[in-house]
């Protein structure tokens, strides 16, 4: 049904209850109850016309229900855009919608007399006197989300960007969509990116942590009014980065800011990607969860930029290539620990600043004149630099899957006399270890394997290093045969730890279903499938028995508690977050998923493996339970980089259990690990009385 349809059948169909309204034993037989009860009361009567909108809808009520919502969003468009009127129509949508939440939750097509529902909910609004479309204030906070995206695309309409509307859609026409594109191009181009860039900075520095080195960019979610929309930073600055020297001569950035930030965040709206309230309040089936997982990928890209802390960068790459020989020349003609005290000096705390930093071929020379010239600048220009064309040259649609940003495959731009820029120190350092990866992988045939067992190696040692304990090893249980990579063993808790290289691509940055869904099979699902067989096997018989190198040792329960971590070696964004984590597994509980391009068909298949491998494990875990709460909430999705961060204040395994434990029952909305540790260490830090 589209909203039209809906218009019709109400303006159709009128509310009967009205003669009776004063009188309950009138109002019991008008909804078919016993007019001679003994105790009467209006809730009696609400609640009978709650029941007569469910027999009217006899099948499919939970996408009736969902139809409902549907609605609502198209209504409130109309209303903003085209100036359609709300009322009767929100709040008989609002009373349906309420009589259907609490029915039977069958899903499928929708059977049954929209008109007897339809005047069902008129005569429950005429007796409630409840009507929030006659609140607006109430109506714009609850809905917040929906009215900031209409707002946003009126506002783009009066600047002359049409925007179309369709059942369940809004979005810019597409010749509006690529003329507003072009003006946000060109007005970047005629402040100049890098000005642009310093601006962005200066803007954002308030956000700047300075312990975890990085800026908290995250959604305003907010439990009672929904938010405000937000400027799309991270897009912004692929744009800077594309066009940091512009056209010049420059116009003025004071008067043409405000035209860029309001353009800019209007459009970022109406892509509608933003989340207004917490994931925390929404239930997903396997396509709805579908849906939000490309949101999340949009939205990182569009209101976020990757980040690393720069203290952190050579840590991680000695520890990935610590299976190369650190003094031998590459083809290249440079050894890497030349590029790490280059990398080593650009990271260095002179270029420790908010937003972009020139640095010269010179400056390099004098800080390290123990390595030749010749290397140095090969380093920095073929390693380390962008291409003279610059990065992001195809990039201009957020969501383009064909033109993507590549920004952060090399952390350095190319500028006149032999000068590099860094744009920003945190929002490069993670091209540092993809352009040396990028400049290393073409002359080692097993590259990424040995990089990753390098890397569980090294996350060990990490461990060690801050007391505490870990195993690895494999074992083999009832028949099954397991490799465990890591096992972090504190006394309260099991920690099984499962590593994988796999990144996620600039495809499904860019919000690709398909290039999402093989990204995390690769990483988050291989890894909790590997867990969840370690934590069955060990529950089964109490302890394993992990072999390596010849020796074993024995790993008991002993009556503790088993947490189950993924962990990729570079961040996820929001993938990480343990409330979306949650829902994508409860969500596909029961679900298998496909690809319309048959060459995908073998990848697919293995995914399908992989969730079949979870849910098995789902049911022996929960065998002859008649309900099962939180089945997931052992399981986490962390990165390498965020592991470092957890281990800052660690001295023992206790302590480590005791910093993940702050992030495991408090969440902010941010979808953001980052900010909940930090947010985490703020509050103990201000808790702490003084001695």
């Amino acid at each position: 049904m589209e909203l039209q349809d809906f218009r019709e059948l109400v303006d159709g169909t009128s509310s009967e209850i009205g003669p009776f309204k004063g009188d309950l034993e009138s109002l019991y037989t008008y909804v078919g109850l016993d007019p001679h009860a003994t105790v009467q009361q209006l809730d009696t009567v609400r609640n009978a016309l709650y029941g007569r909108m469910r027999q009217a809808i006899s099948s499919g009520q939970r996408e009736a229900g969902q139809l409902c919502r549907r609605l609502k969003t198209d209504l409130i468009r109309e209303h903003v855009l085209r100036g359609t009127s709300l009322r009767p129509y929100f709040g008989v949508l609002d009373h349906l919608q309420d009589g259907l939440r609490n029915g039977e939750s069958s899903a499928g097509e929708i059977v049954g007399d929209w008109q007897v529902a339809i005047r069902a909910a008129r005569d429950h609004l005429e007796i409630s006197g409840w009507d929030i479309s006659g609140d607006p204030a109430n109506l714009e906070r609850v809905y917040a989300r929906e009215f900031a995206v209409s707002r946003a695309a009126k506002f783009l309409e009066e600047q002359g960007y049409k925007a179309r509307l369709s059942p369940d859609f809004i979005a810019l026409e597409e010749k509006s969509e690529f003329a507003l594109i072009a003006e946000l191009e060109r007005l970047v181009g005629q402040l100049g990116g890098l000005n642009v860039a310093r601006r962005i900075f200066l803007e954002i520095a308030p956000l700047y942590d300075a312990g975890l080195q990085r800026y908290h960019l995250g959604p305003n979610v907010s439990m009672t009014d929904g938010g405000v929309p937000q400027v799309p930073w991270g897009y912004l600055l692929q744009l800077t980065a594309k066009h940091i020297d512009g056209q010049r001569p420059y116009v003025a950035l004071v008067p043409h800011w405000p035209r860029l930030i309001q353009l800019a965040t209007a459009f970022a709206a109406v892509v509608d990607v933003q989340p207004y309230i917490p994931t925390a309040w929404y239930t997903f089936d396997a396509k709805g969860i579908l849906k939000v997982l490309q949101e999340q990928a949009i939205y990182d890209s569009l209101f976020r930029f990757l980040q690393l802390r720069g203290t952190d960068v050579l840590k991680i790459c000695r520890g990935a290539l610590s299976f190369l020989d650190m003094t031998a020349i590459t083809p290249g003609g440079w050894s890497l620990n030349d590029a790490f005290e280059v990398i080593e000096f650009l990271l260095s705390p002179p270029h420790d600043v908010r937003g972009p930093v020139l640095v010269s071929t010179m400056d390099v020379g004098r800080a390290l004149p123990h390595i030749s010239r010749d290397r140095t600048t090969t380093i920095l220009r073929d390693v380390l630099a962008h291409a003279n064309n610059g990065p992001n040259a195809s990039f201009s649609h957020p969501t383009d899957g064909s033109n993507m940003a590549d920004f952060y495959l090399k952390p350095l731009i190319r500028r006149p006399g032999n000068a590099y820029l860094i744009l920003d120190r945190s929002m490069c350092s993670w091209g540092y270890i993809e352009a040396l990866f990028s400049a290393l992988r073409g002359h080692n045939k097993h590259f990424d394997d040995n990089v990753g067992h390098a890397i569980e190696r090294f996350v060990c040692a990490e461990f060690t290093n801050h007391g505490v304990t870990v195993a690895s090893g494999d074992y083999d249980v009832d028949g099954r045969h397991g490799e465990c990579d890591v096992v972090v063993q504190t006394p309260k808790t099991l920690i099984f730890m499962e590593l994988k290289k796999k990144s996620l691509t600039r495809r499904a940055r860019a919000g690709s279903d398909v290039h999402l869904l093989m990204d995390l099979a690769g990483s988050l699902l291989d890894a909790q499938a590997q867990a969840g067989w370690h934590d069955l096997s060990i529950k089964s018989q109490g302890f394993l028995d992990l072999e390596r190198n010849g020796s074993t040792e024995r790993i008991s329960l002993g009556g503790r508690s088993v947490e189950r971590v993924a962990v990729g070696m570079l961040d996820f964004g929001s993938f990480q977050d343990r409330i979306l984590l949650k829902h994508f597994f409860e969500a596909t509980l029961n679900a298998s998923f496909g690809a319309s391009d048959p060459g995908l068909a073998d990848r697919f298949e293995e995914i399908n493996r992989t969730l079949d491998e979870i849910r098995e494990q789902y049911s022996i875990a929960h065998k002859d339970e008649a309900e099962v709460h939180f089945p997931f909430f052992n399981c986490w999705f962390v990165s390498v980089p965020q592991l470092l961060v957890l281990l800052d204040n660690v001295s023992d395994s206790s302590s480590f259990r005791e910093a993940l434990w702050d992030c495991r029952h408090i969440t902010t909305g941010k979808s953001d690990l980052y900010f909940e540790i930090a947010n985490m260490r703020r509050v103990r830090s201000s808790s702490q009385v003084p001695s």
